[in-house]
């Protein structure tokens, strides 16, 4: 009988070792297989951001569906954006595109598809309107270029060109190369 109890002893430890032993071992497998996805350095929906002037009037407004920070890189992608820059009270430009991208620590825009620049150059003007597929925008010195095709509408007027450089702030535009237009009167 004590043989049993032995025999019992010894089969109820080896069970107790072995569950534990089990334990063990899958409690650390599923944590080392099972990873987060990155998770963006913030993130909003819906978003509009205002700069302010150093007069406090609002320089920049920035409106986007969506606006995400990657943490590892910390550059930030917008989708389906439109900014509005204000040169003074009476006068604004409105830039829109599908995607911006902003690089770390920059005040460097890159706008890409459909992008768009409407706006009313001086006081009592016709309403100008550039299209093109890319779009580099230094909100510094408020330059926007272009390596791209550009086809700008200006009342009656059209143009076509591969290349821009636009002075938003001094409302200057200069074509780059291959450009063809029409003008009526």
């Amino acid at each position: 009988m004590i043989w049993r109890a032995f025999i019992v002893l010894a089969l109820v430890l080896v069970a107790g070792v072995s569950i534990l032993a089990g334990r063990r071992g899958t409690g650390e497998a599923p944590d080392e297989g099972r990873r987060e996805p990155p998770q963006p350095g913030y993130y909003m929906v819906d978003a509009v951001i205002t700069e302010m002037s150093p007069e406090g009037a609002p320089r920049y407004r920035v409106a986007a569906e969506r606006i995400a920070q990657d943490p590892a890189s910390q550059a930030i992608q917008l989708e389906n954006m439109k900014l509005v820059y204000r040169v003074d009270p009476d006068r604004e430009w409105t830039l829109t595109a599908r995607n911006g991208h902003v690089p770390p620590a920059s005040r460097v825009l890159d706008l890409s598809g459909d992008v768009q620049i409407q706006g009313l150059p001086g006081i009592g003007a016709v309403p100008a309107q550039v299209r093109t597929e890319r779009l580099h925008l230094d909100t510094v010195n408020n330059i926007a270029t272009t390596k791209s095709r550009v086809d700008i509408v200006w009342g009656k007027r059209r143009i076509s060109t591969m290349g821009l450089k636009a002075d938003l702030k001094a409302e200057k535009l200069q074509l780059e190369s291959s450009v063809h237009g029409r003008f009526v009167q």
